[in-house]
């Protein structure tokens, strides 16, 4: 989904290799699916690697290729849906550049214990809020993240980006944490509904998660 630059045009901040005098490979990894356009995606676009999920109204799983060493996948469950809808997801690291800045801001990163590395967003792309609908033993949202290089603690948390009383962003932790790290890999699941939780329409939904130990 990315724009081709001309052959030989070379923009005046990427680096030149001295054999070649041309710009080195572009940073997304070969094969690798990005939405890094808008749309699908508003305001802070992630660059690293993205799916289409058509949502049913049971919900939906996904699964995004590696960015980064760190691959993403889980599901989305239950909720007020009443036509299938598309939703794209796309993950970064916040290194790299792989966040692109919005109206000349940077993107407000999740400041929580230990380190944060990864973060991911969450795109309706229908006319409608999505809302989760809480089932038995079911979880309304689910994400399975493992790190080949492995994980920055044996314990983790997880936020999402919300809307303050005054407008403003402000990061809120995530209820059922912490979350035991299983080797190089954390499974983050939600059965509640955190307060104020959807995807509304054309409006980005930012997650964070970090380990610590």
């Amino acid at each position: 989904m990315h724009q081709d630059d001309a052959a030989d045009a070379t923009p005046d901040d990427a680096p030149v290799s001295i054999a070649t005098g041309k710009a080195p490979a572009p940073l997304t990894p070969a094969g690798v699916t990005t939405c890094a356009t808008t749309p699908p995606q508003y305001q802070w676009i992630f660059k690293g690697a993205c799916e289409k999920i058509m949502l049913k109204s049971s919900g939906g799983t996904f699964s995004l290729q590696t960015w980064d060493d760190i691959t993403v996948k889980g599901s989305i469950g239950a909720n007020n849906l009443k036509t299938t809808t598309s939703v794209y997801l796309a993950d970064a690291t916040g290194t790299g550049g792989d966040i692109e800045t919005y109206k000349g801001k940077s993107f407000d990163k999740y400041k929580g214990e230990g380190t944060t590395f990864i973060y991911a967003v969450a795109v309706n792309q229908g006319s409608t809020a999505i809302k989760p609908v809480i089932q038995k033993n079911k979880p309304i949202l689910q994400y399975v993240i493992t790190d080949s290089k492995g994980l920055p603690g044996t314990s983790c948390g997880a936020a999402v980006l919300t809307t303050g009383e005054k407008g403003s962003l402000q990061w809120a932790t995530l209820p059922g944490g912490p979350f035991k790290a299983k080797g190089k890999t954390v499974t983050i699941t939600q059965y509640a509904v955190p307060r104020g939780f959807e995807l509304p329409p054309k409006s980005p939904l930012y997650f964070a998660v970090n380990c610590f130990k």
